[in-house]
């Protein structure tokens, strides 16, 4: 493996993640210049021309960098392929290594150069578009050997409302600071969600914070070959046939045997301690309380199903669960909506269920629908032993207008 001296070479880095993009450049283990790009031009048309300008500017050309950084996501699609292509270009031309950056990463760090000491957590929060929030959290409170911050977890795409819930239900704790340019389309989201945050919609200039964490690691230099993009989301192509299924998905409530049977095949294969055929049959003989729902595929796989039962005007959710085979497609959210919106209909004025403490992802989609932790049931899961939280959602008609407001305006 080649060692590098950094107090005696030259880092170029580039990000293309934002519309604007940036450049970096650190000279002997100092940042040298950096600079934000022209948001008005497309990358594409940009580069690799300005980076050639860039380098220039110090009586420099891109021969003597050393090492090229580029930030690899998650971002706009169309800017991360430029970006990298140019730099693997550049790099192959030159013979010199590559450092990939993920955009988070480069972020939150970029931030704590001047905000050290101020905060426990860092949530980054960068505007994926198509109303969508990328983000991950980060523990502010230590640095990695290379500069970087340890990661809570790592980088997912969600809606604004998900993506604030799922950072509000966060157990750390702490001083939080939410960071990022989300704020220029959802701040009232995440001010509602998180309000004693301290939020901060500037952005840092990612490609000087790139270049900051790439000299500290430069131990995993690269062949050019080597750079992959960090999307998270998945290709267009391949959400818009998810879209269609689930356009042409079928909600209904299960009465038949062999859809009970199905639904029990379903929830095994979601649960270890799952109820069993038996137990979901004789709920469904009790017809004044309980309801089973389902979601089946145009393949006639029932996809999802959720459980529950109406007593008076209370809506009791029992269990909810998505094949593993098509989970992160939506269908536990537009399961859940259509359950709520049909026990409105049919009376129902609140809704409540109980969820893991440790479950993340369900309390994000939970509250992402309007449902709030009232309570906790000490140990009241088994393998592993767990308490239990207490979601109600108090208005359920009122929910169900403003859903359906939404829905009208496109918002849905």
């Amino acid at each position: 493996m080649r060692e590098y001296n950094i107090a005696a070479m030259i880092i170029l880095a580039l990000e293309t993640a934002t519309r604007a993009g940036s450049l970096a450049l650190m000279v002997d283990g100092e940042l040298s210049r950096a600079m934000a790009g022209d948001a008005t031009r497309p990358h594409g048309a940009r580069l690799p021309g300005e980076l050639q300008q860039f380098a220039a500017v110090d009586g420099r050309t891109l021969r003597d960098v050393d090492v090229f950084a580029v930030v690899t996501g998650p971002g706009s699609f169309t800017g991360l392929r430029v970006g990298i292509a140019a730099v693997q270009g550049l790099a192959l031309a030159g013979a010199r290594p590559v450092i990939g950056i993920p955009t988070l990463d480069a972020m939150a760090s970029g931030w704590m150069e001047t905000h050290a000491g101020e905060v426990d957590c860092v949530a980054a929060c960068l505007d994926g578009a198509r109303d969508d929030v990328f983000y991950a959290m980060y523990d502010a409170r230590v640095r990695r050997e290379d500069g970087s911050l340890p990661p809570l977890f790592e980088a997912r795409v969600a809606t604004a409302t998900m993506a604030a819930s799922d950072i509000a239900a966060w157990p750390g704790g702490g001083r939080l600071a939410v960071i990022g340019n989300a704020g220029e389309r959802f701040a009232a989201v995440f001010r509602d969600a998180l309000p004693d945050a301290h939020v901060d919609w500037t952005m840092p200039n990612l490609a000087a914070a790139a270049a900051t964490l790439a000299a500290g690691r430069l131990a995993s230099a690269a062949n050019p070959h080597a750079l992959r993009p960090l999307y998270v989301r998945r290709p267009d192509a391949e959400l818009a046939r998810e879209r269609q299924q689930r356009r042409a998905a079928e909600f209904f409530e299960v009465t038949a045997p062999a859809d009970v049977g199905e639904v029990a095949s379903l929830q095994a294969r979601a649960f270890g301690n799952a109820w069993g055929a038996e137990s979901l049959g004789g709920s469904q003989a009790q017809e004044s309380v309980a309801r089973l729902y389902a979601i089946r595929l145009p393949s006639g796989d029932i996809a999802a199903y959720c459980a529950a039962w109406r007593i008076l005007d209370e809506l009791h959710i029992n269990s909810l669960a998505v094949d593993p085979r098509y989970r992160r497609q939506g269908l536990a959210r537009r399961l859940l909506e259509q359950v709520l919106a049909a026990s409105a209909a049919a009376g129902a004025a609140s809704a409540t269920l109980e969820v893991r403490q440790s479950n993340e992802a369900g309390r994000a989609l939970y509250e992402g629908l309007g449902f709030r932790v009232e309570g906790v049931r000490p140990g009241y899961y088994q393998d592993p032993r767990e308490d239990a939280l207490i979601l109600w959602k108090r208005r359920l008609d009122e929910g169900q207008r403003a859903e359906g407001k939404g829905q009208r305006e496109g918002k849905g």
